[in-house]
């Protein structure tokens, strides 16, 4: 919209809380709060929504849902599977104890487009150098009913919990605490194990606690632990992220063969050329792996 031939923006853009130079300092390695501009955008009504589900079913492994009072110690898939299809999940969860996940929303152009918006806030934030460092920025979208705890874990991106509708409670561990996330279950992480993040009791001691309203989002870390636990409201969240490179888990994952040969291992980040070194191991075992299947 132009007024007197000025460009005026019709929404708020992504912005972070504290100053920009501080929040570079700390993406990847310490949360941080956001402010957003989604927050009662049409495309994240429960009706867009549910034709957003019914796309995504259509796709392998894009759609993730469970059911029932899981607590922090509880795994992905440790619950079964509602007996409804996911328009009836959606259509009854107010009371269906439920957690949705949808994943690759940004395969729709019109989500594709606020994505992008994401996209340019966090290379902003990480700076002509640490820009490079990130790729495939991705959309999931969860529904959550009210009173759900999402269980403690961990994830490699650079990730951002984006609240839309409702309210919920967000407990953030410091990543580089070994008492919290141990070096074994990073390495079984990037080995397949996405389910590698074990609850520790004191993990609520240590976690820094946020309470997200919609236009409120928080950064949580690469490798930082955390879960999540709904208001007395249905939920509607976005996880948006981007990816690192692939030496860094392979630099975990050349950790976790050696600790199966019955040693310890450097963890990663101690040595630049060392982390480098295991990765092109990795690398090399991959290609040679890929040229056998052939």
């Amino acid at each position: 919209m132009l007024i007197n031939d000025a460009p005026v923006l019709t929404r708020p853009l992504w912005q972070t809380v504290d100053p920009l130079a501080q929040c570079r300092q700390q993406l990847h390695k310490t949360a941080f709060a956001a402010r957003h501009p989604l927050a009662g955008h049409p495309l994240f009504s429960i009706e867009a929504l549910t034709k957003v589900a019914e796309s995504a079913c259509k796709r392998k492994g894009d759609v993730y849902v469970d059911a029932g009072d899981l607590t922090l110690a509880d795994k992905w898939g440790s619950t079964p599977t509602p007996n409804m299809t996911i328009p009836e999940i959606i259509d009854r969860i107010e009371t269906a104890g439920a957690w949705l996940v949808m994943k690759h929303v940004e395969k729709d152009p019109a989500y594709k487009a606020l994505l992008d918006e994401y996209e340019a806030f966090v290379r902003e934030i990480a700076g002509p150098e640490g820009s490079r460092l990130l790729s495939n920025a991705e959309m999931l979208v969860f529904i959550t009913s009210p009173w759900r705890k999402t269980p403690f874990h961990f994830d490699a991106e650079v990730n951002f919990l984006v609240q839309i509708q409702g309210s919920k409670d967000l407990w953030v561990c410091d990543p580089l605490d070994r008492s919290v996330t141990t070096e074994e279950e990073l390495e079984q992480y990037y080995c397949g194990a996405m389910n590698a993040g074990t609850y520790k009791p004191h993990a609520e001691e240590v976690a820094r606690q946020f309470t997200l309203h919609p236009g409120d989002a928080v950064h949580i870390p690469t490798h930082g632990a955390h879960w999540v636990k709904n208001h007395d409201n249905v939920s509607i969240s976005l996880s948006l992220n981007m990816e690192f490179p692939q030496r860094y888990g392979d630099a975990y994952r050349a950790n976790h063969y050696m600790r199966k040969l019955g040693l310890k291992p450097r963890a990663p980040g101690g040595s630049e050329w060392l982390d480098r070194s295991k990765a092109a191991t990795v690398y090399g075992l991959r290609n040679i792996r890929s040229l056998l299947k052939r």
